[in-house]
């Protein structure tokens, strides 16, 4: 059996965001957090010895290709589509424990990478620095994951790049939505609110409305400590936890007063 510790420790010596998981599910908090050390590596599996090993999409994003017999849709069919389209340039590709593909592409410099589920179907883009995926030697009881080749991590096409960033699942319908659609409900501007982010300076006072909105809006407590995370996730540069634990306590505080 591999030694998922050494392996974990190689990957953070190479830079990578490095989390434990038991099979896909991450062991530890880390969304926005810096990447662990090798002395955190050498904790986190020494207290969970039998982790899998997942990587942040944090410097590099993943072309993840789903098969037809695993998930119901054939991704490979659809990778294939765009292979001929001369879109696809060889990089580091792994084998899933569920038999689908996943190609790792490093993120370009100067050009931001979407997030995208169903870039063609079967096809989905994992980017957000919160995203994450598994890597060999890990196991699941589908099966283990393994490097389908040696290649070098590569930059992806600009074409590829490009291709991503104007997919979106309404681009098709833009004008029809806009028609039926000429008045934002306060529910739309919510959610419109979650992934507008804010800068240094303006980001308590961001996060702070947030909570009041979804406080109004009837979500329980942990609905909302979820999705301030995910909002938090948008602010530049996103507020530490506790700093959130301060701003949710206060609001809360606040409206019992109220009542």
């Amino acid at each position: 059996m591999p030694n998922k510790l050494n392996y974990a420790i190689q990957y953070a010596q190479k830079g990578f965001y490095v989390l434990p998981t038991q099979g896909k599910r991450p062991l530890i908090k880390f969304a926005n957090t810096p990447p662990l050390t090798v002395e955190q590596v050498k904790y986190y599996w020494s207290k969970y010895p039998d982790a899998n090993i997942a990587l942040r999409t944090v410097d590099f994003f993943v072309l993840d290709i789903d098969t037809k017999e695993a998930h119901g849709k054939d991704g490979m069919k659809s990778y294939q589509t765009l292979k001929n389209t001369g879109l696809i340039a060889p990089t580091l590709a792994q084998l899933t424990a569920s038999g689908g593909n996943q190609l790792f592409y490093k993120k370009p410099k100067n050009i931001p990478v979407n997030q995208v589920i169903g870039l063609k179907q079967g096809i989905d883009i994992k980017a957000h620095i919160n995203n994450y995926v598994i890597v060999p030697p890990s196991t699941t009881s589908k099966g283990s994951y393994q490097w389908l080749n040696k290649l070098p991590m590569r930059e992806p096409k600009t074409e590829l790049v490009k291709f991503i960033n104007k997919h979106h699942p309404l681009n098709n319908h833009k004008n029809d939505w806009s028609k039926h659609h000429t008045d934002k409900k306060w529910t739309g501007i919510v959610l419109d609110n979650l992934v507008k982010g804010a800068p240094e300076g303006q980001r308590n006072d961001y996060m702070t409305r947030l909570c009041g909105q979804m406080i109004h809006a009837g979500a329980d407590d942990n609905t909302i400590w979820l999705l301030i995370q995910y909002a938090n996730s948008f602010n530049s540069p996103p507020l530490e936890n506790k700093e959130l634990e301060k701003i949710l306590s206060s609001i809360i505080r606040e409206e019992i007063g109220k009542s």
